[in-house]
C-alpha cells in the first residue's frame, strides 16, 4: 500500500548484466579437493552378511552369493518341462554352467519347495532386509534368481508372514461393532418383506411381493404390479398374513417407497407394529430375504 504514493516504473535487468547482486550472492569458494577423501561411513565389519559363492551373467562372473544354496542347487535336478526343453533348445536365453541353469543371467531355481522356501525366508526375514513387500522383495530376488511362479510365491509368503501382519498399519477407520437382528420368539411375530421385479408379466402381473416369517423360515408369495402402492402393501397385509397369522410386532424391509411412506409408519404405529427400514444398498442386513429370493429366481428360471 505504501507504494502507492509514489511513481514508479519496473524494468527488468538480466542477471548476467546484474554484477552487483550477483557478487553479493555468492558464497566463498570452498575447497572441496580433500572433501570425503579416503572416509568409509560403512565398515566391511558392519555388515551382517557376506557372499561368496560365483554367479555367472552373459558368461562372465560379476557378482557373488551364498554357497550353500549354489551347492544345493547343483545336487537337486528337478527342473519343469518348459526348462528342460527350453536348455535343448539352446536359444541363448537359457543356458547350464557347472551344472546350474541360467535364465537371462539370473539362477534358476530347481522345483523343490524346500530349497525354495529358505531362498524367500533368506529375501524377506533377516533385519537387514527389514520384512519388504512384494514388490520390493520380488525386485531383490529378481536380481539373482528365477524360477516359474516366482511371483505367486513371493505373494504367498509376504501375505503369510506373521510379522508383517503384526506390524501392518492399517490406514482404515475401525468397522463398528455388528448388531446381529434379534431371534424371534414366536410364530409371525417378526416378519420379512421384500419385492422381486420386474418380471415378464403374466395375467397382468409383473412382481412377486414375498413375505417371510423370520423364526420357521415359512415364506407367502403373491403376485401384483410394479407400481404397488402402501395402501396395497397394507391390504395384502390384511388379506394374506393378518387374518392367517395375526399382526406381527416387527416388519423388517428395505427403503422402498411403499415400505417408507408416511402412510405406512403412521399405520404401523396404530397397530403397535414397529418397522425395521434397511440401509440402502446393504443387502447383507436381512440375509435370510436374500437368499429366499435366490431360490424363487431359480424357481422361476427353470
Amino acid at each position: 500500500m505504501k507504494l502507492q504514493d509514489y511513481d514508479f516504473t519496473l524494468k527488468h535487468i538480466p542477471g548476467r548484466t546484474n554484477t552487483k547482486a550477483d557478487i553479493l550472492s555468492r558464497k566463498e569458494q570452498v575447497d572441496t579437493n580433500k572433501d570425503n577423501k579416503d572416509i568409509q561411513l560403512l565398515k566391511d565389519e558392519m555388515w551382517m552378511r557376506k557372499t561368496t559363492a560365483k554367479i555367472t551373467m552373459l558368461g562372465r562372473k560379476v557378482m557373488t552369493e551364498e554357497s550353500n544354496i549354489i551347492k544345493r542347487i547343483r545336487r537337486n535336478n528337478t527342473r519343469e518341462k518348459e526348462i528342460v526343453q527350453a536348455l535343448e533348445k539352446n536359444n541363448g536365453l537359457i543356458w547350464e554352467e557347472d551344472g546350474v541353469a541360467y535364465m537371462e543371467g539370473r539362477i534358476y531355481v530347481p522345483n523343490n519347495k524346500q530349497l525354495r522356501e529358505e531362498i524367500l525366508k533368506e529375501y524377506h526375514d533377516p533385519a537387514d532386509i527389514g520384512h519388504p513387500g512384494q514388490h520390493r522383495m520380488l525386485e531383490l530376488l529378481k536380481r539373482t534368481y528365477w524360477w516359474l511362479g516366482l511371483k505367486e510365491d513371493v505373494k504367498r509368503y509376504v501375505q503369510g508372514c506373521f510379522k508383517c501382519q503384526q506390524n501392518k498399519v492399517q490406514y482404515q477407520r475401525k468397522a463398528g461393532e455388528l448388531h446381529p437382528l434379534e431371534i424371534p420368539q414366536g410364530l409371525w411375530q417378526k416378519i420379512s418383506i421384500d419385492i422381486i421385479g420386474p418380471l415378464p408379466k403374466s395375467n397382468g402381473m409383473d412382481v412377486i411381493v414375498v413375505i417371510v416369517d423370520r423364526f420357521m423360515k415359512m415364506i407367502r408369495l403373491k403376485a401384483t404390479m410394479t407400481n404397488i402402492s402402501s395402501e396395497g402393501i397394507v391390504k395384502m397385509y390384511r388379506d394374506n398374513i393378518w387374518k392367517l397369522h395375526g399382526i406381527p410386532r416387527k416388519i423388517l424391509s428395505d427403503r422402498g417407497p411403499q415400505f417408507a411412506s408416511k402412510f405406512m409408519k403412521e399405520f404401523t404405529n396404530a397397530l403397535g407394529t414397529k418397522r425395521q427400514l434397511s440401509m440402502a444398498y446393504h443387502p447383507q442386513i436381512d440375509g435370510q430375504m436374500e437368499r429366499i429370493n435366490q431360490e424363487i429366481g431359480t424357481f422361476l428360471r427353470h
